[in-house]
């Protein structure tokens, strides 16, 4: 089973040391959503994009497969009605062919644990032209994050999404980005 972040320390993937590493805001400017797009944020977490997120789409799916994290997201998402939490585990996504336009994966590239099987699902689920958003951590000693060990590279990424075409990629200090598109 792949590393799994501990739903107790939920509290720290919003903190101030995160904000300052990860800034959620950048993170989506990035992205470049659109107004009408129907967003996943698998591996979503307390929200900590989810959340700010949902104010640039018409609507964003919170999936995580720990059921506290999903509370504390509702909780701080409270009067905002475009936020749907699903409790599931990102191998087994319960949505339909063609209904996503674009799936964000923000440090769950790692937990995943059959990286093939989610990554078919997500093509299939899929809009023509859909995004995949994704952001991890590399393969070296950062500030935050998983063990070095558990880590997956940026070139490694790629490789694992080679189906897709790549329309954006960032080599941050901290982390990197790929912005990559449904062929």
């Amino acid at each position: 089973m792949a590393h799994r972040f501990p739903g107790r320390e939920k509290d720290r993937l919003r903190d101030e040391r995160r904000r300052a590493v990860q800034p959620a805001e950048e993170m989506i400017a990035r992205m470049s959503p659109r107004s009408d797009e129907v967003c996943v944020d698998l591996g979503s977490g307390p929200g900590y994009v989810s959340i700010p997120l949902s104010r640039l789409t018409a609507r964003v799916i919170a999936l995580d497969i720990q059921r506290g994290m999903l509370e504390a997201l509702m909780d701080e998402a409270r009067g905002l009605d475009n936020i749907d939490p699903v409790v599931a585990d990102a191998g087994h996504i319960p949505l339909a062919d063609w209904s996503v336009d674009r799936f964000v994966l923000i440090n769950v590239l790692h937990e995943l644990d059959d990286v093939e099987r989610t990554i078919g699902d997500m093509s299939r689920m899929l809009r023509p032209g859909g995004r995949i958003s994704l952001v991890d951590f590399p393969r070296r000693p950062t500030s935050m994050g998983p063990p070095v060990e558990e880590r997956i590279d940026m070139d490694e990424a790629l490789e694992m999404f080679s189906r897709f075409r790549v329309i954006g990629r960032w080599e941050l200090s901290e982390y990197y980005q790929l912005e990559m598109e449904r062929t």
